[in-house]
């Protein structure tokens, strides 16, 4: 094949289960409309060439170079190293800045991945084994990984999702939400570090409180079912009030929750992601003069993996 094929994956939102789904519970993520794009194109020399707004890359196909900034896609390449036909041009697009956790390595792994399945094997990926591969790559390189953040990206809309079993159920119903970035991000695999290291040392009262999570996220799916945006609100306030529990709620998270649900179009809001630092969600109508930290324009998408002109 030596026509460019294009992919894009969408970019996702944890609404509920942090941490707790990592152990067993359930988690509730969104696919947003913020989109990483891959354009592959194949050469005619075993050259492999990677451009994105972190740099650009020279390599060749026996010897795929999987180091920082290019970790994910050269893990995807990797492990698709027997199978590449040729060199080839890629290009790496992004709808947002890769510093704010809307889950691009997620989505930059299953973009990748969807491309080189159609040029290696010629047809486009069923979802759930792109799905399974997305999450080898993405644990290949972080050691960890829920898989909740891969699993928006390929199947779009809103997911319940257990690690054991994949996706569970699937909403397309996309209530109006409001992201805030507190202007940093530590690191997910430092935050995970330091919950691992609470629960070691207090395993009863941390089993205890993935159960809570575990409630709170059940209930938000259930109301996510019935369209009852008043239930739904609730549970996410229990699911905040975990994750203070949990440690991972700092000074200024807190202060953006206070200004978020101040505000008369929000019902709820509830950190997304990890923890201590990155964004808060809120389910509602954000004001432009109702926080005074950033706010970052998003909606929910019903869009997954895409491959081809729509892409």
């Amino acid at each position: 094949m030596s026509a460019t094929i294009t992919s894009s994956a969408p970019g996702s939102l944890m609404i509920s289960g942090e941490h707790a789904v990592l152990h067993g519970r359930h988690a509730l993520v969104g696919a947003v409309d913020q989109r990483v794009r891959v354009t592959l194109t194949p050469r005619a020399d075993d050259t492999i060439r990677i451009r994105s707004a972190l740099g650009e890359r020279r390599m060749q196909r026996t010897a795929i170079d999987a180091s920082p900034p290019f970790t994910f896609i050269g893990a995807a390449l990797a492990q698709h190293a027997a199978a590449l036909p040729g060199g080839c041009d890629i290009v790496v697009e992004a709808d947002f800045p890769h510093d704010i956790g809307l889950g691009s390595s997620a989505a930059v792994t299953v973009a990748m991945l969807a491309a080189l399945q159609v040029w290696c094997r010629g047809g486009r990926p069923a979802s759930d084994p792109l799905r399974q591969e997305a999450l080898q790559v993405v644990r290949s390189v972080q050691g960890m990984g829920s898989g909740s953040d891969v699993a928006a990206s390929v199947f779009g809309g809103v997911v319940l999702y257990r690690m054991q079993h994949g996706v569970l159920e699937r909403f397309i119903a996309l209530p109006e939400i409001a992201l805030v970035y507190a202007g940093y991000k530590t690191p997910t695999p430092d935050v995970v570090r330091r919950v691992e290291a609470g629960r070691h040392a207090d395993p009863a009262a941390f089993a205890a409180l993935f159960e809570r999570f575990d409630h709170a996220t059940l209930a938000a799916a259930s109301a996510w079912r019935t369209g009852d945006w008043s239930a739904l609100a609730g549970a996410l306030s229990e699911g905040q009030a975990v994750m203070v529990a949990l440690g991972v709620c700092d000074e200024a998270l807190a202060a953006i929750i206070a200004q978020m649900e101040r505000a008369p179009g929000m019902h709820a809001a509830k950190i997304s992601g990890s923890g201590l630092g990155d964004c808060v969600l809120g389910m509602g109508r954000l004001g432009p003069v109702d926080c005074t930290y950033r706010q970052i324009p998003v909606a929910l998408s019903a869009r997954g993996v895409m491959v081809g002109e729509d892409a």
